[in-house]
């Protein structure tokens, strides 16, 4: 079994088409995968009758930005009920709200001088979907106006205590788990090892039924070590364990199905899909 649960498309901020993740997931001999895009579910939903076709399963996602003692935490939701009414009017609220957000920071970044038109952000953007920093990331680069390094121009100007900074309170910690679970879903803690405050891990994980994401890419040389250490504490708290390559497009060092996950992430998260529906 090759398993992927983080996989984002074109409807977020990745680069790829969900057609085009479903055939580099056939070409890496994925059989289950969740697409897991920032809040929506409309990948999942369009890749859902070709994937059935193709022998590999879709686990519906979603991955939603959530807010916690000031920081920024991203929480992934698995199995939800994707015609659940209620749900889909949550993720369009909130889609609306990073929006929002995402042109305040465009004025900010304008008043410090740098030109960027919001026009160019959204033309790079879904339709119908959220607009985030890396949507203006890419739209500077296409536009030469970044002025440093991807990840030095975040901090400076669009992190915590950058300088366009925007603050984002439209969707709490606990109203993100309640919006999963409420669909049915189950709701997990995404890479943990990128929480900035990681003493705020151990709170997070008191909410009854949170998950945590385990098997990881993006922590750099120390990527084992910090594998174990979320393993030890998913084990010790007998929480649903999953994994996923976070694959956003062909920059990535990990390509859809690289990062190992074993096989019995989906039998575990299945059973905890099962309980979240009956307890809904």
């Amino acid at each position: 079994m090759t398993i992927d649960l983080h996989l984002h498309t074109t409807v977020s901020d990745g680069l790829h088409s969900p057609m085009e993740i479903l055939d580099m997931a056939v070409q890496a001999g994925l059989t289950t995968l969740s697409i897991t895009d920032h809040e929506s579910i409309e990948g999942c939903l369009e890749i859902a009758g070709a994937a059935d076709k193709k022998g590999i399963r879709v686990i519906p996602g979603v991955e939603l930005l959530v807010t916690y003692a000031g920081n920024e935490i991203h929480l992934l939701g698995y199995g939800m009920d994707l015609t659940d009414g209620s749900f889909l009017q949550r993720l369009a609220e909130l889609r609306q709200a990073r929006n929002i957000v995402a042109e305040q920071t465009v004025r900010n970044l304008q008043k410090l001088g740098i030109p960027l038109a919001w026009e160019d952000v959204v033309s790079i953007a879904h339709p119908r979907g959220a607009i985030s920093k890396g949507h203006i990331i890419h739209a500077l680069h296409l536009g030469g106006l970044l002025t440093h390094p991807a990840q030095e121009f975040i901090r400076l100007y669009l992190s915590r205590d950058g300088l366009a900074h925007v603050e984002y309170n439209s969707n709490s910690f606990d109203q993100g788990v309640e919006t999963i679970k409420s669909a049915g879903g189950v709701p997990i803690v995404a890479h943990p090892g990128l929480i900035q405050s990681q003493s705020l891990l151990s709170e997070l994980l008191l909410r009854p039924d949170v998950g945590l994401e385990v098997f990881y890419g993006y922590y750099g040389p120390n990527r084992e070590r910090w594998i174990e250490n979320y393993r030890r504490i998913a084990q010790e708290k007998n929480l649903v364990m999953t994994g996923g390559t976070d694959y956003h497009g062909p920059f990535a060092p990990f390509k859809p199905g690289s990062v190992p996950i074993p096989d019995w992430v989906v039998p575990n998260l299945d059973r905890a899909i099962m309980m979240a529906k009956q307890s809904r």
